[in-house]
Protein backbone atom coordinates (compact mmCIF):
# COMPACT_ATOMS: atom_id res chain seq x y z
CA UNK A 1 0.00 0.00 0.00
CA UNK A 2 0.87 3.71 -0.74
CA UNK A 3 0.38 4.26 2.82
CA UNK A 4 2.24 1.87 4.29
CA UNK A 5 4.38 3.11 7.41
CA UNK A 6 0.72 4.82 8.62
CA UNK A 7 -0.53 1.02 7.93
CA UNK A 8 2.01 -0.09 10.05
CA UNK A 9 1.88 2.13 12.95
CA UNK A 10 -1.87 1.34 12.99
CA UNK A 11 -0.97 -2.39 13.71
CA UNK A 12 1.29 -1.71 16.26
CA UNK A 13 -1.24 0.59 18.11
CA UNK A 14 -3.95 -1.97 17.61
CA UNK A 15 -1.41 -4.70 19.07
CA UNK A 16 -1.38 -2.38 22.54
CA UNK A 17 -5.36 -2.36 22.34
CA UNK A 18 -4.64 1.35 21.68
CA UNK A 19 -8.08 1.32 19.30
CA UNK A 20 -8.66 5.26 19.79
CA UNK A 21 -4.72 6.02 18.80
CA UNK A 22 -5.34 3.57 15.57
CA UNK A 23 -8.45 5.74 14.55
CA UNK A 24 -6.68 8.97 15.00
CA UNK A 25 -4.26 7.65 12.23
CA UNK A 26 -6.75 6.23 10.14
CA UNK A 27 -9.10 9.60 10.31
CA UNK A 28 -5.48 11.03 8.52
CA UNK A 29 -6.25 8.78 5.83
CA UNK A 30 -9.58 9.68 5.64
CA UNK A 31 -10.72 6.21 6.47
CA UNK A 32 -13.89 6.82 8.10
CA UNK A 33 -16.22 5.70 5.70
CA UNK A 34 -14.33 2.40 5.56
CA UNK A 35 -15.83 -0.87 7.62
CA UNK A 36 -13.02 -1.70 9.40
CA UNK A 37 -12.40 1.97 10.76
CA UNK A 38 -15.88 1.33 12.18
CA UNK A 39 -14.79 -1.91 13.73
CA UNK A 40 -11.90 -0.74 15.46
CA UNK A 41 -13.97 2.37 16.80
CA UNK A 42 -16.42 -0.22 18.31
CA UNK A 43 -13.35 -2.38 19.91
CA UNK A 44 -12.52 1.16 21.63
CA UNK A 45 -16.16 1.61 23.19
CA UNK A 46 -16.46 -2.32 23.86
CA UNK A 47 -13.14 -1.83 25.93
CA UNK A 48 -14.87 1.04 27.56
CA UNK A 49 -17.70 -1.04 28.54
CA UNK A 50 -19.50 1.30 26.13
CA UNK A 51 -21.57 -1.71 24.49
CA UNK A 52 -24.17 0.94 22.94
CA UNK A 53 -22.20 2.59 21.18
CA UNK A 54 -20.09 -0.42 19.62
CA UNK A 55 -23.16 -2.34 18.98
CA UNK A 56 -24.15 1.16 16.54
CA UNK A 57 -20.94 1.00 14.95
CA UNK A 58 -21.07 -2.77 14.22
CA UNK A 59 -25.28 -2.32 13.35
CA UNK A 60 -23.90 -0.60 10.02
CA UNK A 61 -21.36 -3.02 8.87
CA UNK A 62 -22.31 -5.55 6.01
CA UNK A 63 -21.59 -8.91 8.06
CA UNK A 64 -21.11 -10.46 5.19
CA UNK A 65 -17.60 -9.22 4.67
CA UNK A 66 -16.68 -10.79 7.83
CA UNK A 67 -18.13 -14.37 7.44
CA UNK A 68 -15.05 -15.27 7.49
CA UNK A 69 -13.76 -13.97 10.43
CA UNK A 70 -14.84 -16.03 13.60
CA UNK A 71 -13.55 -13.51 16.20
CA UNK A 72 -14.75 -10.38 14.51
CA UNK A 73 -18.39 -12.17 14.00
CA UNK A 74 -18.26 -13.28 18.04
CA UNK A 75 -17.49 -9.86 18.77
CA UNK A 76 -20.66 -8.77 16.59
CA UNK A 77 -22.85 -11.69 17.76
CA UNK A 78 -22.04 -10.79 21.59
CA UNK A 79 -22.72 -7.26 21.86
CA UNK A 80 -26.25 -7.72 22.67
CA UNK A 81 -25.53 -10.26 25.69
CA UNK A 82 -23.13 -7.80 26.70
CA UNK A 83 -25.79 -5.20 26.75
CA UNK A 84 -28.12 -7.03 28.27
CA UNK A 85 -25.43 -7.47 31.42
CA UNK A 86 -25.04 -11.14 31.23
CA UNK A 87 -23.00 -12.46 34.42
CA UNK A 88 -20.73 -15.21 31.79
CA UNK A 89 -20.21 -12.13 29.33
CA UNK A 90 -19.52 -9.31 31.45
CA UNK A 91 -16.81 -11.57 33.62
CA UNK A 92 -15.07 -12.49 30.42
CA UNK A 93 -14.61 -8.54 29.68
CA UNK A 94 -13.44 -7.55 32.92
CA UNK A 95 -10.75 -10.20 32.43
CA UNK A 96 -9.81 -9.66 28.99
CA UNK A 97 -9.60 -5.57 30.38
CA UNK A 98 -7.62 -6.44 33.33
CA UNK A 99 -4.81 -8.33 31.25
CA UNK A 100 -4.90 -5.39 28.98
CA UNK A 101 -4.04 -3.14 32.27
CA UNK A 102 -1.27 -5.55 32.95
CA UNK A 103 0.02 -5.96 28.71
CA UNK A 104 0.25 -2.15 29.10
CA UNK A 105 2.15 -2.34 32.25
CA UNK A 106 -1.21 -0.01 33.65
CA UNK A 107 -0.65 -1.57 37.07
CA UNK A 108 -2.12 0.79 39.23
CA UNK A 109 -5.35 0.47 36.74
CA UNK A 110 -4.83 -3.38 36.87
CA UNK A 111 -5.51 -3.27 40.45
CA UNK A 112 -8.40 -1.14 39.87
CA UNK A 113 -9.52 -3.78 37.97
CA UNK A 114 -9.29 -6.83 40.39
CA UNK A 115 -10.91 -4.65 42.70
CA UNK A 116 -13.79 -4.33 40.69
CA UNK A 117 -13.94 -7.68 39.57
CA UNK A 118 -13.96 -9.31 43.17
CA UNK A 119 -16.68 -7.19 44.53
CA UNK A 120 -18.70 -8.50 41.27
CA UNK A 121 -17.43 -12.06 41.77
CA UNK A 122 -17.99 -11.77 45.70
CA UNK A 123 -21.74 -10.52 44.84
CA UNK A 124 -22.56 -12.78 42.02
CA UNK A 125 -21.13 -16.06 44.15
CA UNK A 126 -23.94 -14.92 47.47
CA UNK A 127 -26.51 -14.81 44.79
CA UNK A 128 -25.72 -18.41 43.60
CA UNK A 129 -25.18 -19.86 47.06
CA UNK A 130 -28.64 -18.23 48.48
CA UNK A 131 -30.63 -17.91 45.47
CA UNK A 132 -29.51 -20.85 42.55
CA UNK A 133 -30.06 -18.46 40.48
CA UNK A 134 -28.51 -15.68 37.84
CA UNK A 135 -29.30 -12.67 37.38
CA UNK A 136 -28.44 -9.41 34.65
CA UNK A 137 -25.36 -7.80 36.51
CA UNK A 138 -27.46 -4.83 35.32
CA UNK A 139 -29.97 -5.73 38.06
CA UNK A 140 -31.15 -3.69 40.84
CA UNK A 141 -29.79 -6.86 43.19
CA UNK A 142 -26.25 -5.80 42.83
CA UNK A 143 -26.92 -2.39 43.93
CA UNK A 144 -24.96 -2.09 47.63
CA UNK A 145 -27.87 -0.83 49.58
CA UNK A 146 -30.25 -3.72 47.75
CA UNK A 147 -27.85 -6.42 48.23
CA UNK A 148 -27.61 -5.49 51.71
CA UNK A 149 -31.04 -5.58 52.54
CA UNK A 150 -31.61 -8.73 50.41
CA UNK A 151 -29.12 -10.74 51.98
CA UNK A 152 -29.71 -9.03 55.64
CA UNK A 153 -25.91 -7.84 55.64
CA UNK A 154 -25.73 -5.67 58.81
CA UNK A 155 -21.85 -5.13 59.23
CA UNK A 156 -19.30 -3.99 56.14
CA UNK A 157 -20.36 -5.53 52.50
CA UNK A 158 -17.52 -7.49 52.40
CA UNK A 159 -17.55 -8.88 55.75
CA UNK A 160 -21.05 -9.80 55.23
CA UNK A 161 -20.42 -11.62 52.29
CA UNK A 162 -17.79 -13.75 53.60
CA UNK A 163 -19.77 -14.70 56.34
CA UNK A 164 -22.51 -15.77 54.27
CA UNK A 165 -20.03 -18.09 52.06
CA UNK A 166 -17.98 -19.65 54.67
CA UNK A 167 -21.53 -21.06 55.66
CA UNK A 168 -21.64 -23.16 52.52
CA UNK A 169 -18.12 -24.83 53.45
CA UNK A 170 -17.21 -26.58 50.06
CA UNK A 171 -16.64 -24.50 47.11
CA UNK A 172 -17.54 -21.14 49.08
CA UNK A 173 -15.39 -21.30 51.55
CA UNK A 174 -12.34 -21.19 48.40
CA UNK A 175 -13.75 -18.51 47.07
CA UNK A 176 -13.35 -16.44 49.97
CA UNK A 177 -10.03 -18.11 50.46
CA UNK A 178 -8.85 -17.10 46.80
CA UNK A 179 -10.29 -13.36 46.98
CA UNK A 180 -9.89 -12.33 50.48
CA UNK A 181 -6.42 -14.67 51.09
CA UNK A 182 -3.62 -13.00 53.20
CA UNK A 183 -2.19 -11.94 49.21
CA UNK A 184 -5.16 -10.56 47.66
CA UNK A 185 -5.85 -8.80 50.87
CA UNK A 186 -2.56 -7.18 50.80
CA UNK A 187 -2.46 -6.74 47.23
CA UNK A 188 -6.49 -4.91 48.10
CA UNK A 189 -4.58 -2.85 50.60
CA UNK A 190 -1.87 -1.46 48.05
CA UNK A 191 -4.78 -0.32 45.75
CA UNK A 192 -6.44 1.41 48.50
CA UNK A 193 -3.44 3.84 48.63
CA UNK A 194 -3.04 4.81 44.52
CA UNK A 195 -4.89 7.07 43.25
CA UNK A 196 -7.67 4.78 41.80
CA UNK A 197 -8.91 4.75 45.52
CA UNK A 198 -8.40 6.95 48.37
CA UNK A 199 -4.04 7.81 47.71
CA UNK A 200 -2.00 9.06 45.56
CA UNK A 201 0.67 6.17 45.67
CA UNK A 202 1.44 4.52 41.98
CA UNK A 203 2.16 0.91 41.60
CA UNK A 204 5.03 -1.09 40.55
CA UNK A 205 5.21 -4.47 38.90
CA UNK A 206 7.82 -5.38 41.38
CA UNK A 207 5.28 -3.92 44.59
CA UNK A 208 2.88 -6.88 43.29
CA UNK A 209 5.43 -9.59 42.43
CA UNK A 210 6.72 -8.69 46.01
CA UNK A 211 2.62 -9.53 47.57
CA UNK A 212 1.85 -12.16 45.33
CA UNK A 213 4.78 -13.70 43.76
CA UNK A 214 3.82 -12.74 40.10
CA UNK A 215 0.78 -11.54 37.90
CA UNK A 216 0.32 -14.88 36.43
CA UNK A 217 -0.58 -16.59 39.85
CA UNK A 218 -2.87 -13.64 40.18
CA UNK A 219 -4.88 -14.66 37.28
CA UNK A 220 -4.84 -17.80 37.92
CA UNK A 221 -6.24 -17.49 41.70
CA UNK A 222 -9.04 -15.29 39.72
CA UNK A 223 -9.85 -17.93 37.15
CA UNK A 224 -9.91 -20.44 40.06
CA UNK A 225 -12.89 -18.56 41.16
CA UNK A 226 -14.22 -18.46 37.36
CA UNK A 227 -14.66 -22.30 37.44
CA UNK A 228 -15.78 -22.14 41.23
CA UNK A 229 -18.29 -20.10 40.08
CA UNK A 230 -18.95 -22.22 36.66
CA UNK A 231 -18.07 -19.36 34.38
CA UNK A 232 -16.61 -20.61 31.02
CA UNK A 233 -12.97 -18.83 31.05
CA UNK A 234 -13.28 -17.51 26.73
CA UNK A 235 -10.29 -17.26 24.78
CA UNK A 236 -8.98 -13.76 25.28
CA UNK A 237 -11.52 -11.93 22.97
CA UNK A 238 -9.63 -9.00 22.10
CA UNK A 239 -6.15 -10.79 21.14
CA UNK A 240 -8.24 -12.35 18.85
CA UNK A 241 -10.21 -9.57 17.19
CA UNK A 242 -6.48 -7.79 16.72
CA UNK A 243 -5.62 -10.80 14.65
CA UNK A 244 -8.18 -10.56 12.60
CA UNK A 245 -8.21 -7.19 12.34
CA UNK A 246 -4.50 -6.88 11.54
CA UNK A 247 -5.12 -9.50 8.81
CA UNK A 248 -7.68 -7.51 6.73
CA UNK A 249 -5.84 -4.31 7.41
CA UNK A 250 -2.35 -5.96 5.10
CA UNK A 251 -4.86 -7.40 3.39
CA UNK A 252 -3.16 -11.24 3.62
Amino acid sequence: MSQGYEIYAVTRLIKRYDYDGACEILDLLEWQENPLYLLIQSCQHCLNFNFKKAKQLTDSLDQDLYAAFPAIMRHIDDLPILIEGKPHQIFNELLDNLIIQLEREAYTDFLGRIFQLRELLYKNAVIQFKERKEYSLRDPIYQKKLFERRFKINQTLLNGMKEILRTGGGRWKSIVNLLSGKPMSELMDLRHRTIVAHGIETVSLSDIKRIYGSTEQILDDLSQVFLFLNIPIRPHKYKELNKEIIQILLGK
